[in-house]
């Protein structure tokens, strides 16, 4: 292949790092891929995305045999000036997405104008990578042990692609940026990775975890006429049942409106139960007790984080808008992942009251679950993370505020109004990190300057902990418990800010709310 700047590369596709997750392995930890010895394995051509629903026609797409990763290098075999790896986790709600880049984002052309091994991987998804019956007979999870075993997997092999074994930084949006921060809590992936980046994403996020996963689980089989009774039954049932029908079961759990997300029924979860936990306690302890994989991180943020959910609010035929107006509070109650909570409808009503108490019109409504979805869904998660990582890593912790309104936004995929503008959206710099044939190549001097920047500040970090660009004219310190700091990242005037975030003021309703209510989300 050819990056960007015409640099050649090889790629190395739809490698095998676990056994197919199918038949009596369905809802079971990875096991290792068995080696190829007598076949020569093509390796030229992705391989399938995990099974999911496409979030625009929710028609079934993927494949239950999916776990597999690519590799592009430019120094195949060389062992003597070993590169950087950065692995990518893909996000998507723990829900949707790929690692792939014909079929989904993230193209290797850019990346590969450095000299960094740039490897991608698929997990399982939804049900099938984090269905749990609360017990040792299915803890859930599997999705965040595929990706640690793709990490050991790039730790056992990369050498052999020019990587070097003792350089592997993770990174990742969304789901895959709150799938980054597992891995650092996990001790699974212990010593797997030396640097971290969750970018738009946190294990703290309302999305990122399901206490009463038991609920879900029960729901799907019973609607798929298995019994509930007993975990072992119930499991036993439902590995023997068609991969559509259980698909189909977790759409009509769903919410219409919105990216189709919600309920986040099936996400990672403490597992306890399991006899070495991929997530023995809850993000919050075990951070505060340093029972993490301690290593130099890099948290941020885009400007605009719920421009994304609003759009999905704003579509042309105004389907999604009708629908959300049907039960609001409904609509509020799933979106803050409190549908099984005692008191949960009572705390949707607090906050449907605080953000749509004066809305006028549909234009207003679109704002204001702009705002919330930034608010709780993003801004107050992604900031206590960061903020205890800072107090509680022994390495620095970068943070970081994206600015820039590109060119392109990912919402003008979606059928929208030509009129609206939701600002620097969620996943928007995903566009200038990675070539996809959904959206056109960058070529705006602006867009090409932060990518530049991006790249920069992502690769030189990788190579040394040190996160630089010579766009960047101000040195990008750490924040600390003591002095909160972040990277300001836009075009014209990228600037380090001494102080904390600037949505602090409006995360005031929700500290307030937390506290007072107890409520934990």
């Amino acid at each position: 292949m050819i990056s960007a700047s015409g640099r050649k590369f090889n790629a190395f596709r739809g490698i095998p790092y676990a056994q197919p997750p199918v038949g009596d392995l369905r809802f079971r930890d990875p096991i290792p891929a068995k080696p190829w010895t007598a076949i020569l394995l093509d390796a030229t051509k992705e391989g399938p995305a995990c099974i999911q629903a496409d979030l625009t026609t929710k028609a079934l797409a993927g494949q239950e045999d999916c776990l597999v990763l690519n590799v592009y290098t430019r120094s195949v075999g060389s062992s003597n000036n070993l590169l950087p790896v950065m692995v990518w986790i893909h996000g998507g709600g723990f829900t949707t997405g790929s690692g792939n880049a014909e079929s989904d984002l993230y193209g290797p052309d850019y990346i590969l104008d450095r000299d960094i091994v740039f490897v991608t991987m698929n997990y399982r998804l939804a049900a099938f990578g984090f269905l749990s019956t609360e017990d040792e007979e299915a803890p859930g999870n599997y999705g965040l042990l595929d990706q640690s075993m793709a990490l050991r997997w790039v730790r056992d092999h990369i050498r052999n692609f020019g990587g070097d074994a003792d350089s592997i930084t993770i990174f990742g949006e969304s789901a895959g940026g709150a799938s980054v921060e597992y891995q650092v809590l996990s001790p699974h992936s212990k010593g797997l990775f030396h640097r971290a980046i969750a970018q738009s994403g946190s294990t703290r996020c309302p999305w990122a975890m399901q206490k009463s996963m038991g609920e879900y689980t029960r729901i799907l089989a019973k609607d798929v006429n298995c019994p509930t009774s007993s975990s072992k039954e119930l499991l036993q049932c439902l590995r023997t049942k068609d991969v559509k029908d259980i698909m189909d079961s977790k759409l009509k759990m769903g919410l219409p409106v919105g990216l189709g997300l919600y309920p986040v029924a099936f996400v990672p979860r403490v597992d306890k139960e399991r006899e070495f936990p991929f997530l023995p306690d809850t993000p919050e302890r075990l951070v505060a007790n340093k029972q993490f994989n301690q290593v130099p991180f890099i948290g941020g943020l885009t400007v605009d984080e719920g421009g994304l959910f609003a759009a999905s609010l704003a579509t042309v035929d105004g389907l999604a808008m009708e629908e959300f107006k049907k039960d609001p509070v409904k609509n509020v109650l799933y979106a803050l992942a409190m549908e099984n909570k005692k008191g949960g409808l009572h705390m949707a009503q607090k906050v449907y009251d605080h953000y749509f108490s004066n809305v006028k019109t549909d234009a207003d409504i679109i704002t204001q679950y702009g705002e919330l979805s930034s608010h709780i869904e993003f801004f107050k998660c992604v900031d206590d993370s960061v903020k205890a990582l800072a107090q509680h890593n022994q390495f620095p912790v970068f943070y970081y505020e994206y600015a820039h309104r590109g060119e392109k936004s990912l919402v003008q995929i979606l059928d929208l109004p030509k009129d609206l503008d939701f600002g620097v959206s969620h996943a928007d710099e995903l566009l200038l990190m990675f070539p996809s044939l959904l959206m056109p190549r960058i070529s705006n001097p602006n867009d090409l300057k932060v990518s530049k920047m991006l790249l920069d500040l992502w690769t030189s970090f990788a190579k040394d902990g040190i996160p630089q660009s010579e766009d960047v004219v101000d040195k990008w310190l750490p924040t600390t418990h003591e002095q909160e700091r972040y990277l300001r990242i836009e075009a014209n005037n990228p600037k380090l800010i001494n102080n904390s975030m600037p949505f602090q003021s409006k995360l005031a309703f929700w500290k307030t709310l937390l506290t007072t209510g107890k409520e934990e989300l």
